[in-house]
């Protein structure tokens, strides 16, 4: 079998199995091939004309056989393409896991472990159904709502003191056994944003995108899907689930802050932002999202990092990266989350390339924005005391500030020293 008969044979048996559109299509063939042609995607456009559903997997075959394009790549390139092996399709195990966690087999090991009845379990897990008018004390969580920067509105939902103590547990013997996947950043042991940015400074393209709500996106069957990955039993995964997820009990005034598909979610169980579990958990359920993009990084030789709900991808390629939008907003769809398109950018070397409030064009260097702004914060505590700048009625502002500094000086020491020195001239 020659060269372009095993290429379109290996293709076609990736493309018979992933769904029938445009978007996972061109994914498909992006991820798992080697030395594409520029005008890969018109082939997939072309599978699409003749083929408008589905057809079987002899079809696509042939098709790829008897495809003058794909012919054509293996006429006229020094470098033909070849399929490598990156898989598209869900495995049936996605969170490796340490072999030592806590023997729990039924509900009452499971109330024993956190030293309750069961009926406090039951409470806890919030067994009954609850709404708007359910008087506070009879709720677990607590609600707080912020005004974004770019405008609409943030809710955190915090736990209350028992139920807190209860999810600590879990992270802590459970969820922090979980291994994360190396290109994952936010809330791991050993990495941060400064990693993040690390992985993309001074390269040509620097693109970034955004998961939209991406805790509340993690809905019930995902957290649960995560804990009887880890080998409970499907009784111990759904209290377990219970409770690391939050159903929203908001006035219907308060919940037309928020769009109609926020509305949706937070009426949903998802993961609640302001639980210790969450992040654990959120980096947990989009482990299959994070191999799928390393791999498709791999494949047109990018760097790739995630960190929380921010995507980054970079590259010294020339190339109009428009493509890759539609291709990562279709991987995400199958993942069960989905891209905030408002928040896509592309930034190029002549521009401002900042990742999560660090400028990465040559070196990791500090925002000049976010400096200036704290240096003006700096200079009123000075001038009119500390608290006239303790807008947010924070209970540790001091601390607060300083490790702000440190943060400027670990990526800029001499703007951290300038800091340092209005700092110390501050009459406290």
């Amino acid at each position: 079998m020659n060269k372009q008969a095993l290429f379109a044979r290996q293709l076609a048996q990736w493309l018979s199995i992933v769904d029938w559109r445009y978007t996972t299509l061109l994914s498909a063939t992006i991820e798992c091939t080697a030395d594409l042609p520029n005008d890969g995607n018109e082939i997939i456009n072309e599978l699409l004309l003749c083929y408008p559903e589905k057809p079987p997997h002899s079809s696509i075959t042939a098709f790829l056989l008897t495809s003058e394009r794909l012919a054509s790549w293996f006429r006229h390139t020094k470098t033909a393409p070849i399929v490598t092996r990156f898989a598209l399709q869900r495995s049936s195990i996605t969170t490796p896991v340490e072999k030592f966690l806590p023997v729990i087999n039924t509900i009452g090991d499971l109330a024993q472990w956190f030293s309750l009845s069961i009926a406090e379990l039951d409470w806890f897990a919030d067994s009954w159904r609850g709404d708007a008018l359910t008087k506070k004390q009879l709720k677990h969580y607590q609600y707080e709502l912020l005004e974004k920067r770019q405008g609409g509105t943030r809710l955190i939902e915090k736990p209350k003191a028992r139920l807190k103590i209860i999810q600590r547990k879990i992270y802590h013997d459970i969820l922090a056994t979980i291994e994360t996947h190396p290109s994952a950043h936010g809330f791991c042991k050993g990495r941060n944003c400064i990693s993040h940015a690390s992985n993309h400074v001074g390269k040509r393209y620097l693109m970034s995108y955004d998961i939209a709500d991406c805790f509340h996106s993690i809905n019930w069957p995902t957290v649960k899907a995560v804990f009887l990955r880890l080998g409970f039993t499907p009784e111990v995964a759904r209290y377990l689930t219970a409770l690391c997820t939050h159903r929203v009990q908001l006035e219907d005034k308060t919940l037309a802050r928020f769009d109609r598909a926020q509305q949706e979610r937070l009426k949903q169980r998802h993961l609640p932002q302001g639980a210790p579990t969450s992040p654990a958990l959120a980096n947990a359920a989009l482990h299959q999202l994070d191999l799928r993009l390393a791999g498709l990084a791999k494949t047109l030789d990018m760097n790739y990092s995630r960190y929380a709900d921010d995507i980054a991808m970079s590259s010294n390629s020339h190339r109009d990266w428009r493509f890759l939008e539609p291709l990562i907003g279709g991987i995400c769809l199958d993942e069960e989350v989905s891209l905030n398109y408002k928040k896509t950018r592309i930034r190029r070397r002549h521009q401002k390339q900042r990742l999560v409030g660090i400028v990465v064009n040559t070196k990791l260097n500090i925002d000049r924005q976010y400096f200036d702004a704290l240096k003006a914060t700096l200079t009123n505590c000075k001038r009119h005391g500390i608290e006239s700048q303790n807008r947010d009625s924070l209970p540790h502002f001091r601390a607060h500030l300083l490790g702000q500094i440190q943060y400027v000086k670990s990526l800029n020491k001499q703007r951290g020293e300038k800091l340092e020195r209005i700092f110390c001239a501050i009459d406290f």
